[in-house]
C-alpha cells in the first residue's frame, strides 16, 4: 500500500510540474488590459457580473498569474488559476448548474485564463441570484471568498481587499 501511495504522489507531483511549466511558459503574469479583455469577453454568456468585479477578484486572488494555485487543506481541494476557483466548484457548476461552455474542467483547464475567468464569473453569476434573491455586490464578494454561508467576521479582510482593488485596478 505504501509503495502505491508513493507512486500516486510522484505522479501527481509530475502532473503539477508539467501544468506549472506550461502556464509559466505561456507568460506568467497577465497585464491589466489582458485580464480586462478576458472579463469583458465573458459578457457573451449573459452573466449578471460586471467585468470590473471579475478583474478585481482576479487581482486579489492571483495577482493576474494564471498558474497560481494553492491547496485548501480544510477543503481537500485546490484553488487554481486567475480566479482561484476550486476544482470541485468548477465541476459542480458545469455538471449540475449548466455552466458548461468549457465542459467539465480538469485542474489544468483552470490554468487557462479564459477558462478560469469563465468559471469564476459563472460562480459569481450563481451567487448574484442565490436562493432566488438578487444579491448585493458586497454579499457576492464575501460569498465568493467564504461561500454563501459566510460570516461577516471571516470575510472582512477579503471585502477590504476588494475595496482597495477598486482604486488599484478599477
Amino acid at each position: 500500500m505504501k509503495k502505491n501511495a508513493l507512486i500516486v504522489l510522484a505522479g501527481l507531483a509530475g502532473v503539477f510540474a508539467v501544468m506549472h511549466n506550461r502556464a509559466v511558459a505561456a507568460g506568467a503574469v497577465l497585464s491589466l488590459s489582458a485580464v480586462q479583455n478576458l472579463a469583458a469577453a465573458v459578457g457573451r454568456y449573459g452573466f449578471n457580473v460586471s467585468p470590473q468585479m471579475i478583474v478585481r477578484i482576479a487581482w486579489i486572488e492571483s495577482s493576474f498569474n494564471p498558474s497560481a494555485s494553492r491547496y485548501e487543506d480544510a477543503l481537500g481541494d485546490a484553488s487554481t488559476g486567475l480566479m482561484q476557483t476550486l476544482l470541485s466548484t468548477a465541476r459542480w457548476l458545469a455538471r449540475d448548474m449548466g455552466y458548461s461552455a468549457y465542459g467539465v474542467p480538469a485542474l489544468s483547464d483552470l490554468m487557462r485564463p479564459e477558462v478560469s475567468v469563465y468559471f469564476g464569473a459563472a460562480y459569481l453569476d450563481y451567487l448574484s441570484r442565490y436562493r432566488n434573491q438578487s444579491r448585493s455586490e458586497e454579499w457576492m464578494i464575501r460569498a465568493y471568498n467564504g461561500g454563501p454561508g459566510f460570516t461577516t467576521n471571516s470575510t472582512n479582510n477579503y471585502w477590504s481587499k476588494y475595496m482597495a482593488a477598486k482604486s488599484e485596478v478599477g
